[in-house]
């Protein structure tokens, strides 16, 4: 028959493994303002199409890295009868290394001025749609970090509810995570790694969302506040703390 003490033990334990299965899978959710790090704003670029590789607070910024496979996904435009089209990174793998590849010229990265108090976003240049639309938007952007990193964010803009896809790469060209970011709108969005592993040497950024295609602006790098226990499980385990003292106190008392 087991003891208070063990029966205690095993509670601290079950609400530990509770709190760790929440918190579950190599990225986490957080908050931009969270993020302890350097911020790229992109205003020293000049507001223009950006053939070649550009370098931007010590980043590294291309259309895709060497291994992955350059697409095209054609999705129809809302409210008229004509098609957007989008680069698509989604076949292919990265090689080791992570080495960033430039587009073709005028199909590669642009910045654009919005003339607010952030000023200029960064943005992949898609390819030539049928119709002769603006590709400003509609591009993939990929990024190689000097060094390993445990989080990024940044603000997105020109969301208009539709998807993107971001994924996060090892330095050897493993896949740490593919995240779909569903509904996605003008705002901040901000990812750290579990457990705090700097090992994020860099992302691919490629979207199907219609209109005005997105950018992005203020690139955070770096890592995450300590995060605070959830109340529920703080509290259970200071119970179940609380308790194994009290067996303590008591056994000496008894003694």
């Amino acid at each position: 028959m087991k003891t208070m003490k063990q029966r205690l033990l095993a509670l601290a334990a079950v609400t530990l493994g509770l709190h760790g299965a929440a918190q579950a899978g190599p990225v986490l959710s957080t908050s931009y303002g969270s993020l302890l790090g350097s911020t790229i704003t992109f205003n020293e670029l000049a507001a223009d199409l950006l053939n070649g590789l550009v370098v931007s607070g010590g980043v590294t910024f291309g259309e895709r890295f060497a291994g992955q496979v350059l697409a095209v996904t054609k999705a129809p435009r809302p409210g008229v009868v004509a098609q957007d089209w989008f680069d698509d990174l989604s076949t292919g793998a990265p090689t080791a290394g992570l080495t960033v590849l430039a587009g073709a010229n005028d199909h590669n990265l642009g910045t654009y001025d919005y003339g607010d108090a952030r000023g200029n976003a960064l943005a992949g240049i898609g390819p030539t749609m049928a119709d002769g639309a603006d590709p400003f938007g509609f591009g993939s952007i990929s990024a190689r970090f000097a060094s390993g990193q445990s989080g990024l964010g940044f603000y997105l803009r020109d969301g208009d509810g539709g998807s993107a896809t971001l994924a996060l790469y090892r330095a050897d060209g493993s896949l740490i995570q593919s995240l779909l970011l569903s509904g996605v709108s003008d705002g901040y969005y901000a990812f750290t790694r579990e457990g705090g592993v700097a090992d994020i040497a860099g992302f691919s950024l490629y979207s199907r969302d219609s209109y005005y295609g997105m950018s992005i602006d203020d690139l955070r790098l770096g890592s995450a506040a300590a995060r605070v226990p959830e109340p529920s499980s703080a509290l259970l385990l200071g119970v179940a703390l609380c308790g194994l003292g009290g067996v303590r106190r008591f056994g000496r008392k008894q003694a």
